[in-house]
């Protein structure tokens, strides 16, 4: 059946059959032990999927063209209603465990520093993040994805946390890989080109607090920039003033990039299994904006579509775009002399990107250009005339991408590159002329060691790439939020068993 699938595989080739049988690294994840294969047949460089890996993922951890998960590696018992067949944990349990040293650079103290009355400083957070994994299938196309973690960096109070989980139905219908429906709390992206999860540069996350309009951005998220909000001067209402999340960072991901999104979503290959084309629809639940102190849904829906293909020395490509549109997500908000003025209406987010990656032998190269897009605020009602004197921009786009080099069997190196130029507000009605909605891009070289095919120790770097620029807000720091990180250095732990 194997060799079967390697030929119907149109980014795969029949190179995979002697990964199959290689046994220069024992596998230890959860899929690989009830394979009982090599890591390096789903993976690249971990935790990058391999062109096998994404169909293996695709067609809910079955083997490509198979629907094997209701007898692969399952223990049947017998029971008084009948049979009941079984995985050992040790099949669909996974953790991946990353820690590290960082020290960042900064032009000025930021406001959090000022008031603790410490400058520059390293941080060691060991462990930075712990993600337990529990997936399979419970039968023959039906499998289950569950992810907690456990995360130090992002300024609350480190706790377990429910992150992921969903079902899918793989293989709906009589066509191989034609139809599939994922329900539950899952990344939209993960068939994108350039997903949001499973970066080889992992992101560092924010000092922010965003309770407050404007929100102090005292250290910006280090993440691929083409997945931010970009747009400043955003809020989720009045509603919800004083609250965790009420300001809408421009440096934070979301919607088809967010994390996570609860919703459902279909995606499948028309030509049925072996095609070249793959398409997924989905919608998403989340608040519309918060005016009057009643939550109330909104539903997001996203189209995306996806080509993948082999090159002629062995190679695979994919090329990828999607669209998003998310009804009454924000409201434009000024912070007129301490007093915080909203626009008369709620604006819709509409955001579309396009992303292709190429993996030749030792080298993956991936990048994405993302483009968001808000209504054009007005401010009758708002009871502030000088509002209508703010300039604000509709558009916003960033760009990131990355390449990533297998030296040899030990050792990696790779370099991202990310852009964003944020729009939303621009300038403020009245007093200074500087831009708000400045220009980030940095660049990121990442040198990784595997003294075993799970664990990688690397060092790193964020290099800001902007000269300086001043705060036209103000609010205790003179230099503008996204040039303030000079450069950040860290060394760490990347681990999966």
């Amino acid at each position: 059946m194997m060799n079967s699938i390697l030929k119907k595989l149109p980014v795969t080739g029949g190179a995979l059959l002697i990964i199959l049988i290689s046994q220069q690294a024992q596998a230890i994840p959860a899929f690989a032990r009830k394979y009982n294969t090599n890591c390096v047949l789903c993976h690249t460089n971990e935790p990058r999927l391999s062109a096998f890996g994404q169909q293996f993922k695709e067609n809910g951890y079955q083997m490509p063209g198979s629907s094997d998960g209701g007898t692969t590696a399952k223990h049947t018992f017998d029971a008084q209603q009948g049979p009941v067949t079984i995985d050992d944990i040790s099949k669909i349990m996974a953790i991946r465990v990353r820690g590290d040293v960082q020290g960042a650079s900064f032009k000025e103290e930021t406001v959090a520093m000022k008031a603790i009355g410490v400058g520059e400083q390293v941080d060691v957070e060991i462990p930075k993040i712990v993600n337990f994994y529990f997936g399979g299938t419970a039968k023959a196309d039906l499998s289950y994805f569950l992810e907690a973690e456990y995360n130090t960096q992002e300024g609350s109070e480190a706790a377990v946390r429910f992150e992921r989980g969903f079902l899918q139905f793989s293989n709906i219908g009589k066509k191989q890989s034609a139809l599939n429906l994922q329900v539950g709390k899952f990344d939209p992206s993960g068939l994108f080109a350039f997903p949001t999860h499973r970066q080889q540069i992992n992101p560092i996350g924010p000092k922010a607090e965003s309770d407050r309009f404007p929100p102090a951005i005292n250290r910006l998220p280090l993440l691929p920039l083409a997945f931010a909000s970009k747009m400043f001067g955003l809020t989720k209402g009045p509603g919800l003033s004083g609250s965790e999340g009420y300001a809408i960072l421009p440096v934070e991901p979301l919607l088809y990039n967010a994390p996570s999104q609860t919703g459902i979503a279909l995606h499948g290959r028309p030509g049925g299994f072996g095609s070249h084309f793959m398409y997924q629809v989905g919608m998403a639940t989340n608040d519309k904006v918060n005016i009057n102190g009643d939550r109330e849904n909104r539903y997001d829906a996203y189209v995306m579509g996806r080509f993948d293909w082999m090159t002629s020395k062995g190679g695979s490509m994919q090329v990828s775009a999607f669209y998003y549109a998310a009804p009454d997500a924000a409201i434009q908000t000024l912070n007129m002399g301490g007093t915080v003025v909203y626009a008369d209406n709620a604006t819709d987010i509409t955001r579309w990107g396009i992303g292709a990656r190429g993996q030749w032998q030792k080298l993956d190269i991936y990048a994405t250009y993302i483009v968001d897009e808000i209504d054009a605020p007005t401010w009758g009602n708002s009871g502030n005339a000088a509002a209508a004197n703010s300039v604000w921009e509709t558009e916003a786009s960033g760009f990131s991408v990355e390449a990533d080099w297998r030296v040899s069997k030990r050792w990696m190196f790779g370099t991202r590159y990310d852009w964003m130029a944020p729009g939303g507000l621009k300038q403020l009605p009245a007093g200074s002329n500087l831009p708000l909605n400045i220009d980030a891009s940095f660049i990121a070289p990442i040198l990784k060691y595997y003294p075993h095919p799970n664990i990688g120790l690397y060092a790193r770097a964020h290099i800001n790439l902007e000269s300086d620029q001043k705060n036209p807000i103000g609010g205790g720091v003179d230099e503008h939020p996204l040039t303030n990180l000079r450069s950040m250095t860290t060394v760490g732990v990347d681990m999966a068993f």
